[in-house]
């Protein structure tokens, strides 16, 4: 049996799998950089009793401290041990290995495109895997729930402090918050912060279907998650078409969705939207089960007992 695991800053998901397939879930609180160590934390939310594992894959959202102290914590219960990031089981959930493009949309957003390199003057034309994005939330993860989350609040503290006329935004953000005033303190000690911003998102959704502060912001996030899609496609040959699928729950949102593959077919015409296969849980069980890690191989740190 195998350990494949989703880690993301909203929630972590486990699932135990055989031969690629995961055979049951189980879904714990999400993974914060104010808990302290995250090689902690993972640990804290794998927990025991699992019996003897044949190999673990993580695919991570956010950095490990100290990936060999984990991978060596883990070789006590499993005899590998598999440790990427998230983009990277999302892509092998998607398309098990083949050409494509993943977006892995969430609380942050990260795109990996992948290509099976071709001879090009008796040489090697380009990387087998581009990444784009992913640089979290202080200076990156472009049109992602976090910052989707972020704009919104901050319509709704201009509206408060009367940088510009209060508007739906002001008055959810009140809702969902409480009183304004103290909300830094409350929000910025908290240990999760990242992910109570990034769940505002959801009420930018709801209020652009009326508002146009909000219905501004969730096009610009489309805009941004289609330049993501369309500069991982880089290496992709000229006059063939370029797979891309989607993984999170972010795009579900139909706004954002028209302006993602609006700006998508403006940027990428070659494009061939399609349904992921699978998830990242999933891509994490085909990882774990794989007995050559084939495109991502540069991508994965292994470990063995």
């Amino acid at each position: 049996m195998d350990l494949a695991i989703d880690g993301g800053q909203t929630g972590l998901r486990l699932g135990l799998s055989s031969s690629g397939r995961v055979l049951e879930t189980r879904e714990v609180t999400g993974l914060s950089y104010a808990e302290g160590s995250p090689v902690t934390a993972i640990l804290d939310r794998i927990g025991t009793g699992w019996g003897e594992l044949d190999t673990i894959c993580l695919g991570l959202t956010m950095l490990v401290d100290a990936p060999t102290a984990l991978t060596d914590r883990l070789l006590s219960i499993a005899r590998r041990v598999l440790l990427t990031t998230d983009v990277v089981t999302s892509h092998a959930g998607a398309f098990a290995g083949g050409d494509g493009v993943v977006l892995a949309a969430g609380t942050g957003a990260i795109a990996l495109g992948v290509r099976a390199p071709h001879p090009h003057h008796g040489a090697l034309d380009g990387p087998e895997a581009v990444q784009v994005d992913g640089w979290g939330f202080l200076y990156g993860d472009a049109g992602s729930g976090f910052w989707i989350g972020s704009r919104g609040m901050d319509a709704a503290f201009r509206g408060h402090d009367g940088r510009a006329e209060p508007g739906p935004l002001t008055a959810r953000a009140r809702e969902v918050f409480g009183e304004l005033n103290g909300l830094p303190r409350r929000l910025y000690l908290s240990s999760d912060a990242v992910a109570r911003v990034a769940r505002f998102a959801v009420h930018v959704f709801e209020l652009a279907a009326h508002d146009a502060t909000a219905r501004a912001i969730v096009t610009s996030a489309g805009a941004e998650l289609a330049g993501t899609v369309t500069a991982a496609a880089r290496d992709f040959p000229g006059g063939t078409a370029v797979p891309v699928a989607w993984t999170g729950r972010l795009l579900r949102d139909q706004t954002l969705r028209d302006a993602f593959e609006a700006e998508l077919a403006r940027l990428l015409p070659r494009a061939h939207l399609a349904p992921a296969a699978g998830d990242s849980l999933a891509g994490a069980a085909f990882l774990a089960a794989a007995t050559d890690l084939g495109p991502y191989r540069s991508l994965v740190m292994e470990a063995h007992r």
